[in-house]
């Protein structure tokens, strides 16, 4: 069978998405858009009568407006997931970090349902187990939901396909990776010498479309998509003027790690931003940092990617930055969630200064 024939016979029509959070939303809204999906289903917990949900339910109407078929859930079980993807073929997590072992009940559901592929939730950085924290933290449960899919749901007919791309400034609060755009300052935890890897959250919805409109090709694999990469040094300069002066903080790894572990007890939102800061640092968000690592952008030559530097740029021209919130991981709800993550870590194994 010729790649065009196997092609034409991998060829999806109907797509759940699971979360109506601000990064699902866009992939919900993008797919939308598309004309291969005839069914775009947003997967989403009910809505609680707490005054913080008001923009959930806002947003879930919003996306029923639009065309999404709604359907909502209130455990996090196999059989709420299985009932979910009824007459589902592909389905998308945009979970936020807090949720991230949810998805080993969700990929059980999706087999249940006989769905044919799952992209997880990643669309992020590509590396988690920390050589600097004594402790695992939020993100390296990915790693288990990864294994989860290769070795447990692949051999029951579940493809799957795990998307890095890097972090989404233009989604992201840059706050998270020590850059103060509202005041122009900067916080550099170490030399900020480590690459960093960056796709737009736009650039990001153009990927995810072209994946799904080409399963033969993505199916199984990884995919490791940049806009640009770049170190924390230069961001800072474009940020501060400057990668030192009165503007710029610099902590020592051994300081920040103090730090987080002052904040991680306290459960402040902090703690998440000083957590991805020593990530950075140790140079983990390149999505290629291995020599056994390649970038697939040449897979993807229709998509021209902003460059984080634009992207900073047009942040630092809203002269309102200060007063927005950007929506997503690292904004207060995630990150305080993400931060009790840490707590629970750094409980157990208190993070010394010292400790390498």
């Amino acid at each position: 069978m010729s790649l065009a024939e196997s092609s034409t016979i991998l060829s999806y029509s109907t797509v759940a998405v699971v979360s109506t959070g601000a990064y699902a939303e866009h992939f919900i809204k993008a797919l939308l858009q598309c004309k291969s999906f005839t069914k775009v289903r947003a997967v989403t917990r009910t809505p609680s009568d707490a005054d913080c949900d008001a923009e959930k339910r806002n947003r879930i109407a919003e996306l029923r407006a639009l065309g999404a078929d709604i359907h909502e859930y209130t455990e996090n079980t196999v059989t709420a997931f299985q009932r979910a993807f009824d007459g589902i073929e592909v389905v998308v997590s945009a979970v936020g970090v807090s949720a991230v072992m949810t998805q080993i009940e969700m990929i059980d559901g999706a087999i249940a349902a006989g769905v044919k592929w799952f992209l997880p939730s990643e669309f992020g950085v590509s590396h988690y187990t920390s050589k600097y924290l004594p402790f695992k933290g939020p993100l390296d449960h990915m790693v288990d939901v990864q294994q989860y899919l290769e070795q447990k749901a692949k051999p029951k007919g579940l493809a799957y396909t795990i998307v890095y791309t890097g972090l989404a400034m233009d989604y992201l609060n840059p706050q998270s990776i020590g850059l103060i755009v509202c005041k122009r300052e900067a916080v550099l935890v170490g030399r900020g010498g480590s690459k960093v890897s960056f796709t737009t959250l736009a650039d990001t919805n153009r990927l995810l479309i072209d994946i799904l409109s080409r399963p033969t090709e993505m199916q199984n694999r990884v995919i490791r998509y940049a806009g640009s990469t770049t170190n924390m040094r230069e961001l800072v300069k474009l940020v501060t003027g400057n990668d030192r002066g009165e503007n710029v903080k610099i902590l020592s790894v051994d300081e920040a790690k103090a730090r987080l572990c002052e904040l991680a007890l306290k459960k402040d939102v902090m703690a998440f931003f000083m957590y991805c800061r020593i990530l950075i640092e140790e140079g983990l968000a390149q999505i290629d940092r291995n020599p056994d690592e390649h970038l697939d952008n040449n897979l993807f030559p229709d998509i021209k990617p902003e460059h984080i530097f634009e992207t900073l740029t047009n942040l630092l021209n809203v002269s309102d930055q200060a007063k927005k919130s950007p929506n997503g991981v690292g904004t207060q709800s995630d990150a305080a969630a993400a931060a009790a993550t840490v707590a629970a870590a750094a409980s157990t194994k208190p993070v010394s200064p010292a400790a390498e």
